[in-house]
């Protein structure tokens, strides 16, 4: 029981030891930060020991295996990467900071729970643990009305997204009798299963992960939070945040979709109208953190096209470009984060002349967002264009070409932060990056993603080996 479950033990015991910090007066932040970023390493450390690890746990309510692994070491990379790029707080009160770090964990508890929930009560207390959370980090700066307006915001949608899913529950626990998930295929395999009750009640769960992931028609939360949370915090939401919607949400699709093949049309055409909307709405937005947002948006859109495509390529698809968008957020939110030493949430006029300013940042900022748009050969394209075969092979060839359109599409407003950072007059109030560690860290993270791009063999193997396929059936 302890093996498997190391990487949750972990956390679990990250958040004891930030909850007692907490305690002391005169933590500091820096101090919290350092705890936290010890204790990222013994969480990243843990889910590599347990990466071989598999069972059923908790009477088949709880699942480890290499899908659910493979996760939870992404997501102690990513809470890891945030503590360490996510530098300085400094829009966030000094009496919270160190509390920041403390719901950054339990968020991260919550992520690791929703990647091995195999029942859907699990599965929705994974996911209110991981919101409420959420909830609470992006009303954190209390100083700015904009920030507790956008947090209640985030509240109602995150509580109509739950009660919704819940109701779903009820139709699929009606149809089979069962909260587990493989009474649920079993059934479905047998066809003993109601499929009047079952399909309305798989799109109502749907609805709770097409929140999580801010997916269109419940994406209404994502921009005003972004803009008016701290830049760590919107780093933590564009990034690690959505690795937990995109696996239990990836594990569902691949179970269900075998039998119900109107499933997987419903899930595409959400792709579509998510990436569109996502694309079209960002040419509009002058904050950055805005414009960000709804390119997260159209991101988790290309991410659900490849989570209809054929057999064994969808799971190589799906989680290669989990990593390649983990890295790729990150890199973008530290340049934001790097420009705010200058403007607090800054526009994009903040990136006018940054080439001059920095030419190291506005090199990663160049290979972020070409990677973002999926430019070859950066890592995006290679990732997008697994998603798009993936897809093509399941015989969704339209899905694939409007997905392509929006790929292009998505390049002109990136180019428009390209234009300013390479071509624009600088301001004179820029301040280079004072810490070395933040400057490395996005060198070597933009390093992963040129290479990633150049040499995606050694990823895709990797992940070929994990038998993707068989940890995802029942």
């Amino acid at each position: 029981m302890m093996l498997p479950l190391l990487p949750e033990w972990s956390c679990l015991l990250a958040i004891l030891v930030l909850f007692f910090a907490t305690l002391i007066d005169k933590l500091s932040d820096t101090t919290a930060r350092r705890l936290s970023l010890v204790m990222g390493v013994v969480i990243i450390a843990a889910a590599f020991m347990a990466r071989g690890e598999q069972g059923m746990l908790f009477a088949d309510s709880y699942r480890v295996d290499s899908y659910s692994q493979f996760f939870k070491l992404l997501i102690g990379i990513g809470l890891f990467a945030n503590a360490l790029l996510g530098w300085p707080l400094r829009t966030l009160p000094q009496a919270q900071r160190s509390e920041y770090y403390l719901l950054f964990f339990s968020a991260g508890l919550g992520m690791m729970l929703l990647a091995g929930a195999f029942n859907f009560l699990v599965l929705y207390v994974a996911m209110e643990l991981l919101s409420y959370s959420l909830y609470v980090m992006v009303g954190m700066r209390r100083a700015r009305t904009e920030s507790i307006e956008s947090s209640i915001k985030y509240i109602i949608i995150g509580a109509a997204a739950s009660a919704i899913g819940l109701f779903g529950v009820s139709y699929i626990y009606g149809a089979t009798g069962s909260l587990n998930f493989d009474a649920l295929i079993n059934g479905l395999r047998s066809g003993t299963t109601s499929q009047e009750l079952l399909l309305p009640g798989l799109v109502m769960v749907l609805s709770s992960f097409l929140f999580k992931l801010a997916a269109f028609p419940f994406h209404a939360w994502a921009p005003d939070a972004y803009e008016s949370a701290s830049s760590p915090v919107a780093m933590f939401l564009a990034s690690v945040s959505k690795l937990a919607g995109i696996a239990v949400l990836f594990r569902l699709t691949y179970m269900v979709k075998p039998f119900l093949p109107a499933f997987e049309i419903v899930i595409g055409i959400l792709a579509i109208v998510t990436m569109t909307f996502g694309n079209f709405v960002a040419f509009r937005q002058t904050s950055v953190k805005r414009l960000f947002a709804y390119s997260s948006i159209a991101q988790a859109g290309y991410l659900m096209i490849g989570m209809i495509g054929f057999g064994d390529s969808s799971p190589t698809a799906v989680v290669f470009y989990s990593v390649i968008y983990l890295l790729m957020n990150l890199v973008v939110f530290s340049v934001v984060l790097e420009l705010e030493r200058a403007k607090e949430d800054p526009t994009l006029e903040s990136f006018q002349g940054l080439y001059r300013r920095n030419a190291l940042i506005a090199m990663a900022l160049l290979v972020s967002l070409f990677s973002l748009a999926g430019v070859p050969p950066l890592a995006g394209f290679f990732g997008k264009w697994l998603l798009f075969s993936s897809a093509a092979q399941g015989g969704h060839m339209w899905f694939v070409v409007l997905a392509i359109l929006n790929s292009v599409v998505s390049l002109y407003y990136y180019l428009f932060l390209v234009k300013a950072a390479y071509f624009g007059e600088p301001p004179a109030n820029f301040e280079k990056p004072q810490s070395s560690t933040t400057r490395w860290a996005i060198l070597v993270t933009t390093i992963f993603i040129a290479l990633l791009g150049i040499y995606p063999r050694v990823l895709t193997e990797y992940i070929s080996g994990l038998d993707l396929s068989r940890a995802l059936l029942p």
